[in-house]
């Protein structure tokens, strides 16, 4: 059996996270969340998920911001972001 494809979700509001965390956890999906850009970038280097789903404003660092870091590092920069 093959393992579950990890999700990063990215997004300040804790309501909405965990909706989406649920939402994706049901389709058999491992999922981890971040609140603010700063911890998702942290997550990424420590264990770099198949997929992002990124919200744009958040306080520390804001989605865009997270984005451009992402895509100019080649070690992560084909990670699909949402």
């Amino acid at each position: 059996m093959s393992e579950a494809k990890r999700i990063l979700v990215v997004d300040d509001e804790p309501d909405f996270a965990a909706i989406v965390q649920d939402n994706l956890k049901k389709e058999g999906f491992a999922v981890e969340v971040a609140y603010d850009g700063v911890e998702a970038l942290e997550k990424v280097t420590a264990n770099p998920p198949d997929a992002i789903i990124l919200d744009v404003m958040m306080p520390e660092k804001d989605g865009y911001a997270v984005c451009a870091e992402l895509k100019a590092d080649e070690t992560y920069r084909d990670i699909p972001i949402v």
